[in-house]
């Protein structure tokens, strides 16, 4: 176990470096090196760098670095419950449609006008969040009256694809502001505020130590209902407790970032394979894989066309799309 950690560690280290050294400039590891001591040690070797280049690392590179990593942190966190309350491993708050149903409030303050206020679009988000929880278990009951993890998905893929071709309709219906409504949907790292930044490495934090002083109780929610009822857990609200969770995770990020998908998709099964199932070890590592997926995937946004910078969400999509029908067809020859 150790050696596997210390394997994710390493990855950590070099997404890190990578993301630092690449983009439509590259600037060298020892120049990256220069302008971390003067910044953060006032240690001054900048004879040979240019100026422009210490604004690149210090304002873009670094924050953007940050915020990928706990962005993708929390999306795996998010995953991990989804899977292992709903007993699903094709589950996740994007394919739920709580990414969608946070990012439809968002195109709609857009469209607005109201406020650019990134607390104004938290507010928002989970507004709409938590109504899209309300319609998905609306749904579910409907579907059946125990509100088990089948009728939550299916209310939760219905749900997904009305709220995206709703925001689709928005962005046709309103160009003046369809390249904002594109960008939340498809997602964006393009932040710098480090004030926005803390909040997301708070949230991050804070909801690891939620999730590990619940990990028993999600260990008993992977069996079925009867199970967990018997060893002293109540699935329906803890379902609905840990949804509410996650639903709180997602509002946050799409008020921030927009819409990311699959990376909370892929990191827990990434977690599982190599460390087991137990969630006290799942989700701390699900977290950090989360991270440097997230990370290497904008590495990517950055380099995929020169001198574009591809919205974040297309490229998780472009990796998450094959590893869903890998998982699919897996736990298909598996039954």
């Amino acid at each position: 176990m150790i050696k596997k950690i210390i394997i994710i560690l390493f990855f950590i280290i070099i997404t890190f470096i990578f993301s630092l050294c690449v983009s439509s400039v590259f600037i060298s590891p020892n120049d990256i090196v220069k302008i971390l001591l003067y910044k953060f040690f006032n240690i001054n070797l900048l004879d040979n760098i240019d100026y422009i280049n210490v604004d690149i690392i210090y304002n873009i590179r670094i924050p953007r670095t940050i915020l990928s990593f706990f962005v993708g942190a929390c999306l795996a966190m998010s995953g991990v419950v989804i899977q292992s309350v709903l007993r699903n491993p094709l589950a996740s708050t994007y394919n739920l449609g709580i990414s969608s149903g946070s990012g439809v409030g968002i195109a709609l303050l857009i469209i607005s006008g109201l406020s650019n206020n990134k607390y104004i679009f938290i507010f928002v988000s989970m507004l709409f969040s938590f109504i899209t929880i309300f319609f998905i278990l609306f749904i579910s009951v409907k579907i059946n009256k125990n509100m088990n993890s089948n009728s939550i998905i299916l209310a939760g893929i219905v749900i997904s694809l009305f709220f995206y071709s709703f925001m689709s309709f928005l962005s046709y219906l309103f160009p003046k502001y369809s390249y904002q409504i594109i960008l939340f949907q498809f997602g964006s790292l393009l932040m710098n505020n480090f004030n926005h930044i803390l909040i997301i490495i708070l949230v991050s934090i804070l909801i690891l130590i939620v999730l590990i002083r619940y990990s028993f109780v999600l260990d008993i929610m992977s069996f079925d209902d009867d199970s967990s009822f018997l060893l002293g857990v109540e699935p329906k609200k803890m379902r609905i407790f840990f949804i509410l969770i996650s639903s709180f995770i997602t509002s946050i990020l799409v008020a921030f970032t927009g819409v990311i998908g699959f990376i909370d998709l892929i990191s827990p099964h990434i977690s599982r394979k190599l460390f087991g199932a137990k969630h006290i070890i799942v989700v701390p590592i699900s977290a950090l894989i989360g991270g440097v997926l997230l990370t290497s995937a904008d590495i990517f946004s950055r380099i995929l066309i020169k001198g574009s910078d591809i919205p974040i969400g297309i490229v998780t999509a472009i990796i998450g799309a094959p590893f869903f029908l890998f998982i699919f067809i897996s736990k298909k020859d598996s039954n």
